[in-house]
């Protein structure tokens, strides 16, 4: 995503402050910056003349700074990636925490607010965004569409949820507020940023991903978990750091595969007379992407659709050429069934993603401890999995005796488990049935 809505001009003559080279110290400067009442740029955010009633002002004040905030994340992730911009946003929601218990927790959704708006303008065409007065063509800055979407989206608003209501040219000023909110913070951030470096292990510590990727997901079962050996258990934000750029790089993989099936696919005006290996061998590639997608992990709904509407594409040749054969449609039904039933017993868990594809996030000797680790919920997923496939019985019971070794053995250090003793009941199920 390219959120760059600001010039690149140079203002030289300025005077440069002593900025911060390292990340950790930026942000601990940005943090006070931000919270403190008499602070530039946060302090300039109004536009001279602009006053707002005092319902609206709180909101208004929080929506102009909430921007310029976003806008120095934007700008850090055009210097250093969007990777590196969003472990500094997590730093900096928590050392805003530390600073003032709670203002973290408030940052983090202003902020996924401001980025779906910039996201909407993005996708707002041209023409969308003009309309004709007096004969003449004039388009409507972005600021005011900011604005808008603020006002109406911003959950403590006055005129959130209120889609008919108007807004009493508060948009207008607000926009007026959030040009002027550029221009003071890109004055004090173009050589805050100039100057930052990126060093994830100078951060001191990061948030677990709401739906971390594979090699996320296991950092996130090693750490401080006494099932693993103690040099295990040690995770650095410089680990986490790397462990996400490993993730995106599989999701980008399989992004690339998937635009050249695709670009192969369309290209095919007619469908040759061997049509049926054909198309199977687009079903089966594109399958074979769904299993990497899976198994990779991470934030990949977008990816996920894409995959699903190329092969109903494919699956719709198909249809189309055994329209007039009900026995050929009803074997084509029964096998994408099957194909779904199998997806969603092997892929269902992380856990049994990760042990069953190539190059595995899990080394061998942390199989059972990784399965361990897994909720109850999951854990039972797993075991149902291995005990559909005759070919991994003898994986369970490997795992089972594994498991019982390892409990014994972190009790015995004085360790607690939570939910331990149900998650071996669970493992010692009967095949087919996980205990309640």
């Amino acid at each position: 995503m390219d959120l760059k809505f600001w010039k690149t001009e140079k203002h030289s003559g300025e005077p440069t402050p002593n900025w911060p080279v390292d990340t950790h110290e930026a942000l601990r400067q940005l943090v006070t910056m931000y919270l403190r009442a008499d602070t530039p740029p946060f302090s300039t955010w109004a536009a001279r003349g602009i006053e707002f009633a005092s319902n609206v002002a709180p909101i208004a004040q929080n929506g102009a700074k909430g921007y310029q905030l976003a806008l120095w994340f934007w700008l850090f992730a055009e210097k250093h990636g969007a990777l590196a911009a969003r472990m500094a946003r997590e730093s900096f929601c928590l050392l805003a925490n530390e600073a003032q218990p709670g203002s973290g927790d408030a940052i983090d959704p202003l902020l996924d607010l401001e980025n779906r708006l910039a996201r909407a303008f993005e996708a707002i065409s041209a023409e969308q965004r003009t309309f004709r007065e007096d004969g003449v063509s004039v388009e409507l800055p972005m600021e005011f569409f900011l604005a808008t979407g603020f006002l109406k989206l911003a959950p403590d608003s006055p005129y959130a949820g209120e889609a008919s209501a108007g807004l009493q040219g508060n948009d207008y000023k607000l926009a007026d507020c959030f040009r002027h909110a550029t221009e003071q913070a890109l004055a004090v951030f173009r050589p805050m940023i100039e100057a930052v470096g990126f060093d994830a292990s100078s951060l001191p510590n990061w948030k677990w991903s709401a739906r971390p990727g594979a090699a996320e997901r296991h950092l996130q079962r090693r750490h401080n978990n006494p099932l693993f050996p103690l040099h295990r258990q040690m995770v650095t934000t410089n680990d986490v750091h790397e462990a996400r750029v490993t993730d995106n790089r599989a999701l980008l993989e399989i992004r690339h595969d998937l635009n050249d099936i695709a670009r192969e696919f369309y290209s095919t005006n007619d469908l040759p007379l061997n049509w049926r290996p054909f198309l199977d061998g687009f079903r089966e590639r594109l399958d074979e992407l769904e299993d990497r997608r899976l198994i990779a992990g991470g934030p990949d709904r977008a990816l996920s659709d894409a995959i699903a509407e190329v092969r109903l594409h494919v699956l719709t040749a198909w249809r189309n050429a055994i329209q007039t054969n009900r026995q050929s449609l009803a074997r084509l039904d029964q096998e994408e069934a099957q194909k779904a039933e199998r997806r969603a017993l092997l892929y269902e868990c992380d856990w049994t993603a990760q042990l069953l594809s190539h190059g595995s996030q899990i080394p061998p000797e942390e199989v059972v401890p990784a399965l361990l680790s897994e909720s109850p919920l999951d854990l039972g997923k797993a075991v149902t999995s291995l005990q559909a496939d005759p070919r991994l019985h003898e994986t369970l019971a490997k795992c089972r005796i594994t498991a019982h070794r390892l409990a014994e053995s972190v009790r015995a250090a004085g360790h607690d488990v939570p939910d331990i003793s149900e998650k071996l009941r669970i493992l010692d199920g009967t095949p087919g049935q996980v205990p309640a």
